[in-house]
């Protein structure tokens, strides 16, 4: 059973409340700083990198992203789960529940990883690309097999890399990230730049983008060891019935955040490569890229958000982890229906632009079928954020799992019937009519109870060790 949270103190609440409060304004003023960096290094490289690829070759840099984004869904969701429990932990002065967590995990992720390089470097090996792709993709092995090989040694990397996030977000710490990821916007410029002038290959591209990022969590992963020496990873505080918990808690944190991003994503990416061709991949590939660039400023706020709510839980906080839900909602909902505003008026005009001629001839009716969906995902991540920082993972994975059952069908149908934008325009009902109805009154329950560990043993079990 998982601990009662003790009964606050005024002054310990306010206090607390204050820090919980700076955390967030710094990790949002910081965030500015990374994802305006992110936006502009996707506005500048995507147009360059089309122009000097050409829209076929930028559509086979798509879908190494898209198969790539795949490999890192593996994670299980380990690293959410660490972040929640790391916040509980923090609220209850649990250093010794916290080596072992982050022990725990550090060593999870790196088995994980050499045993997902194995079985994937076999796939590239002796599976014929066209076969995985389509039949488009045939003639394009030699420029599309290096770029998955050098993008599967990344990831793999970034298996173990993203852990520290996941750390720093437990610790209240999301600022950090947000200057290292800065850092690492800086450096993938610099490396585009020099990938589109002098070796215009694909493979140099996703080395470029991806090993900037590996840079830079590199450096975020030894400046945290440094600063916090409790979460360096010994083999010693590994413990078995810590990884098993956490293994079984890292399932439904991935139905919760990454199941959707597989139908959405990579599924919906590989039946349009499969259906229409590279030239709609590429496309889809741009719709992919606008809705993570626009989701990183919602995320400016839900990610420093959700691991305060579950602290103050733990306090037993409510009315700070209400405050701090309502303030998501309200900032996530209006920043959705801008967008929308602004994809339907301006969208066809700056779309050309941005991108080339290429993209001229995109329709009005597209655009906003994708914003429409846009919209639809934006509401899904807000509910998705509340529902893991008050705890309720098991229900909102159950729910998750049959949301993007019927996504995946309506997907399907939609492109088959009616194209691209009808399949957009499908996913965006489904989406607002199951998770959209359903998981704001969960939320609400959530934040009017006592808090609730996703997984109930795993706090007890790093303390028993």
């Amino acid at each position: 059973m998982s601990q009662a949270p003790p009964a606050p103190r005024a002054d310990d609440t306010a206090g607390h409340g204050a820090r919980r409060d700076r955390s967030i304004r710094l990790a949002i003023a910081t965030s500015f700083l990374s994802k305006a960096g992110t936006a502009l290094f996707q506005l500048l490289s995507i147009p360059l990198a089309i122009r000097v690829l050409g829209r076929a070759e930028f559509g086979l840099y798509t879908t190494v992203n898209f198969t790539l984004a795949t490999v890192a869904l593996l994670q299980i969701g380990v690293g959410p789960a660490l972040a929640h429990g790391l916040s509980r932990a923090k609220a209850q002065d649990d250093e010794r529940g916290s080596r072992e967590l982050s022990s725990t995990a550090f060593f999870m992720m790196a088995g994980m990883a050499a045993l997902a390089g194995l079985l994937l470097a076999a796939v590239l090996l002796w599976v014929p690309l066209p076969l995985i792709f389509g039949d488009d993709f045939a003639g394009s092995e030699s420029s599309l097999r290096p770029a998955l090989w050098t993008g599967l040694a990344l990831f793999l990397l970034l298996f173990v890399l993203n852990l520290t996030d996941r750390v720093r977000e437990g610790m209240l710490e999301s600022a950090t990230n947000n200057v290292w990821g800065a850092a690492g916007n800086v450096l993938a410029a610099i490396a585009v730049g020099v990938g589109v002038f002098f070796i215009p290959q694909v493979w140099f591209l996703v080395l470029a983008v991806h090993g900037s990022m590996v840079i830079a969590k590199l450096c975020n992963t030894f400046a945290l060891w440094r600063a916090h020496p409790e979460v360096r990873p010994s083999f010693a505080k590994f413990r078995l019935p810590v990884a098993r918990n956490m293994f079984s808690d890292g399932l439904a944190f991935s139905a919760c955040t990454l199941i959707a991003v597989i139908v959405e994503y990579n599924f919906c990416g590989w039946l349009i490569g499969r259906t229409e061709g590279r030239a709609a991949t590429a496309l889809y590939g741009i719709f992919v890229s606008m809705t993570i660039m626009q989701l990183g400023f919602v995320m400016m706020l839900s990610t420093p958000t959700w691991p305060a709510v579950a602290e103050a839980l733990a306090r037993g906080d409510n009315h700070w982890a209400k405050r701090a839900a309502r303030r998501l909602y309200l900032y996530g909902s209006g920043f959705g229906i801008c967008s929308f505003g602004g994809l339907v008026l301006f969208g066809p005009l700056l779309l050309p632009l941005w991108l080339g001629k290429d993209f001229a001839d995109t329709p009005r009716s597209l655009i906003a079928c994708y914003a429409t969906y846009f919209v639809a995902h934006v509401w899904r991540h807000l509910n998705h954020a509340m529902m893991i920082g008050s705890g309720q993972v098991s229900r909102l994975a159950r729910i998750q799992f049959a949301e993007s059952a019927l996504v995946a069908i309506a997907a399907i149908v939609g492109l088959r019937y009616g194209g691209m934008g009808t399949m957009l325009l499908s996913m965006a009902t489904v989406i607002f009519a199951v998770t959209g109805c359903i998981l704001p009154r969960l939320v609400g329950h959530g934040l009017r109870v006592p808090a609730r560990d996703p997984s109930p043993d795993l706090g007890v079990v790093a303390k028993a060790g």
